[in-house]
């Protein structure tokens, strides 16, 4: 008994030992945190580690940007890091980011800070930011009214199956010119609101989206007042969906209008 009781405090100093001895970085790659690696590279300016804890911090600060999804994390880690190995990933995150956010609010004054802080770069998201910028602009002449969703025959067919979906919504034009083109976009949302999936077809255009042929009816501009009805047919829809769309329009063209294009 009086041997056991004398290894027992040994033990206890090898052990405490063995805590105290432990190599700082593994210390901080077990913690894996900002704060844990800040601390290690200030404690230890000179180790061998340095590198390695320096690039795991600046992936962690992008980490903690996605996560967090705010313009203020994305511009705490390119501030932190302007020559970082992963700013320009930084860059192109936040740029998404920032489409995305005015996609939500879909506001002009959303859209023009879009294009304030990204008057360069990606030409698609900058062409399609103006195209929605003359939107926001010119909405309050466009209504829509309440939207029908019906299952249908795709080939319409009377007494064929009911093999797709078709989405109905009157849409009326107000101002005081004609409108030559009107692209309304259908999102498709899942039983908890978010959106699953989008896509865009016109009331009036002179082509469809891809450019392809359109029936002469669409090609017809729609006269201050006139109210037409947006179809969209499918039969291909989302996993997910919860039977529920949004309906709005994103592309308006007055009539003598050039088409909003790259400046």
């Amino acid at each position: 008994m009086r041997s056991l009781l004398r290894t027992l405090p040994l033990l206890a100093i090898l052990a405490t030992g063995t805590v105290a001895c432990q190599n700082p970085f593994d210390a901080a790659m077990e913690a894996n945190t900002i704060e844990a690696f800040e601390q290690f590279l200030a404690e230890n300016p000179n180790s061998p580690f340095k590198t390695q804890a320096e690039i795991r911090l600046e992936e962690l600060y992008l980490d903690k940007a996605r996560a967090d999804k705010t313009l203020t994390a994305y511009d705490t880690y390119l501030e932190k890091y302007p020559k970082g190995k992963l700013r320009e990933t930084a860059v192109n995150e936040r740029r998404q980011f920032l489409f995305d956010w005015a996609d939500q609010e879909d506001t002009a004054e959303a859209w023009q800070k879009f294009l304030d802080e990204y008057p360069t770069g990606d030409r698609k998201l900058k062409v399609e930011a103006r195209t929605r910028l003359n939107m926001a602009q010119n909405r309050d002449i466009v209504t829509v009214g309440a939207v029908s969703i019906e299952q249908i025959n795709l080939a319409e067919n009377p007494d064929g199956p009911l093999d797709g979906w078709g989405i109905f919504a009157d849409v009326t034009v107000g101002g005081d010119k004609e409108v030559e083109s009107l692209m309304m976009q259908v999102s498709y949302l899942g039983s908890d609101g978010q959106v699953l999936d989008s896509r865009q077809w016109p009331v009036v255009a002179p082509h469809t989206p891809d450019r392809s042929p359109i029936e002469e009816e669409f090609k017809v501009p729609m006269k201050p007042g006139e109210t037409r009805t947006f179809e969209w047919t499918t039969g291909d829809t989302p996993a997910g969906w919860a039977k529920k769309v949004t309906v709005k329009p994103v592309d308006i063209k007055f009539k003598g209008q050039e088409a909003v294009k790259e400046e």
